[in-house]
């Protein structure tokens, strides 16, 4: 069956600052992206996406197999691609015709013949539009994903579930003598993988997956449920509790607790991050802060989308987005936000909401000058034998333009 992944436009704006440089199912949550997770549930069936109109070249050259934004479509399954799929829900949207797929308010799905689905398109696309509000619809019940700190909430739920994936208790890459396993059956080493002597990996209260050629080094200690990926390096001392993600090509270190990284982001020294978000090519600075619990013990709320939002939750604290750097001993207050490009250096909290290309010193905000953005960032990506694109210059260009207007 053809399956259609879709971002709602209006929903993957709420989970900026990350969203604002990819698809909000290219977002990771557990072992995998939503993406990642749909594709393997639905493993042998034509895939497509649907993006937002800015993204749709980025999302081309990063994913070169599946088809984007197509103008003909077929009958299908259509996913919301900011949720937290599981093989169930699937097989429900499957065995349905003509249907929409709920949890609350939400729609997450819908099943759709050919000529329903080309109906979609032509009105506007899912990006845009709502599905045919005189279809039929079946309520499920699970957690939907709103604001990035619902990512951070749902990961552990998330981890626990993509253990299924995972041959847990095999270890096909080498684990050093002096490696303290707690619970050895809920642990997974990848291929080409090293933990060395001294390190702790501690899955009493949940699975640790450790993906391929990954480095973990002496004196690290690593809590379950977690998630490493592939040419990640946990750096000596490493304290990572559980329902902590970190992407593929990450370098980390220093005190992590309920974090994910989204990959290709370094945080290799000292210092803490909790209940965070960290976009991909960031550089977190020695001894950089965050606070994750306010003093008072009140719910934090978070700058989002042009709008102040109540989390509900006590835990809130850095969303950090892509190419952002943070300078020796910065701090970050409860539920900051930091837009893609920045750049915070100097003494006491900056603002809790700072827009995309920051140049941010002693709190005072100045713009981060393009040219030397995009010269940065082609020295950061040649350092991992990657390029920085023509369709991401383009789109960051478009982010620069909107933060100037």
């Amino acid at each position: 069956m053809n399956v259609y992944v879709y971002e709602n436009r209006d929903e993957a704006l709420n989970l900026e600052p990350i969203a604002l440089t990819r698809p909000g199912f290219d977002l990771r949550c557990g072992a995998f992206t939503f993406l990642e997770r749909i594709q393997r549930l639905s493993h042998g069936s034509t895939l497509s996406v649907f993006v937002r109109d800015e993204l749709t070249e980025v999302t081309r050259e990063r994913f070169s197999d599946v088809v984007v934004n197509p103008q003909d479509v077929t009958k299908g399954i259509w996913l919301n691609g900011i949720f937290l799929w599981r093989r169930e829900f699937m097989d429900e949207l499957r065995s349905s015709s003509n249907t929409v797929l709920r949890c609350g308010e939400r729609v997450v799905g819908v099943s759709l013949d050919e000529e329903k689905g080309r109906a979609w398109v032509e009105r506007g696309s899912p990006v845009f539009e709502p599905p045919d509000k005189s279809l039929p619809s079946k309520e499920i019940s699970a957690e939907p994903v709103a604001y990035l700190w619902d990512c951070v909430n749902l990961n552990g739920t998330a981890l626990r579930q993509d253990a299924d994936f995972f041959e847990l208790g095999r270890k096909n890459g080498g684990v050093d003598q002096g490696v303290h396993l707690l619970n050895p059956s809920s642990i997974y080493v990848g291929k080409g993988s090293r933990v060395k002597a001294g390190a702790v990996l501690d899955a009493a209260d949940g699975p640790i997956i450790i993906g391929e050629n990954v480095t973990v080094l002496s004196g690290a200690c690593l809590e379950g449920p977690l998630f490493v990926g592939d040419k990640s390096v946990i750096k000596v001392g490493a304290k990572i509790y559980g329902e902590t993600s970190v992407g593929p090509g990450c370098k980390v270190g220093g005190e992590v607790e309920e974090a994910i990284f989204q990959s290709w982001s370094n945080k290799q020294h000292d210092g803490f991050l909790g209940h965070a978000y960290i976009g991909e090519w960031v550089n977190v600075g020695a001894d950089t802060n965050n606070s994750d619990l306010k003093n008072n013990y009140s719910p934090v709320k978070v700058m989002i989308n042009g709008r102040v939002v109540d989390t509900g939750s006590l835990f809130v604290g850095l969303f950090l987005g892509d190419h952002s750097k943070t300078g020796i001993n910065t701090m970050f207050n409860t539920g900051t936000a930091v837009g893609p490009a920045c750049n915070i250096v100097g003494s006491g909290f900056p603002s809790k909401s700072i827009p995309p290309f920051s140049w941010v010193v002693d709190g005072k905000i100045q713009t981060h000058l393009f040219e030397k953005f995009v010269e940065t960032a082609r020295a950061v990506k040649n350092r991992r034998d990657q390029s920085f694109s023509s369709a991401e210059e383009k789109l960051y260009r478009r982010l620069f333009k909107g933060r100037s207007a």
